[in-house]
């Protein structure tokens, strides 16, 4: 079998994929204002234990790869929790015991290191981006240009964010959004908003 067919019937045979696919489709809506809208998720006390990851039916969420080696395994979430569902480290959260009260995300250094992460001083031009332009047309301080076969945006910005609202790929991510994306990763292209991520969480409430 071929590389694109394992991806496949891993992506298919991954969580609820049929279930969720169906949902999605035939759910009924209060407000029909927000079939297809997309959000972006809050990710501002993000542990990266991973379970998020194990159930995503899609492979759209990454988590930041070097988790292994910064976690201390200091046990100080295991001492916080109050119903005992980290057994031996963040990776290892029981998500039937987990009552999703956040306190480990207290204690945990993953959000501690974030804070210390430099923000850019300009929107990120992920490797989304296929160089359509349209970014440049946007922008009001003439800040972004073509160069060297790629977008490019330099110090005349002023954080305005039209180029991030507007571009149809989210190819461009706010200074605060591409601080986020270095500890977890969320592709809405792929994402099917089955929520599936959200309900197995154990900081979200």
């Amino acid at each position: 079998m071929s590389h694109e067919g394992e991806e496949f019937n891993k992506i298919f045979s991954k969580g609820k994929f049929l279930k969720n696919i169906f949902f999605n489709l035939f759910r009924s809506y209060k407000n029909p204002e927000v079939i297809g809208e997309t959000t972006n998720p809050e990710l501002d006390d993000c542990i990266c234990c991973g379970l998020c990851v194990d159930v995503c039916p899609t492979n759209a969420i990454s988590v930041f790869k070097f988790r292994d080696i910064i976690c201390e395994h200091c046990g100080a979430c295991l001492n916080v929790c109050p119903v005992d569902a980290i057994e031996k480290n963040r990776f290892s959260v029981d998500p039937e015991k987990c009552i999703k009260c956040g306190v480990c995300s207290i204690f945990c250094t993953i959000p501690i290191l974030k804070n210390e992460i430099p923000v850019l001083n300009v929107p990120e031009v992920t490797t989304e981006c296929n160089n359509c332009k349209l970014c440049i047309q946007k922008c009001p301080q003439k800040a972004i240009s073509f160069e060297d076969g790629k977008i490019s945006i330099n110090s005349k910005c002023n954080l305005c964010l039209k180029c991030v609202e507007f571009c149809p790929l989210n190819a461009l991510k706010s200074p605060k959004e591409s601080l986020k994306s270095k500890i977890i990763k969320v592709d809405l292209n792929s994402c099917i908003f089955c929520k599936d991520c959200e309900e197995i969480c154990p900081v979200k409430k």
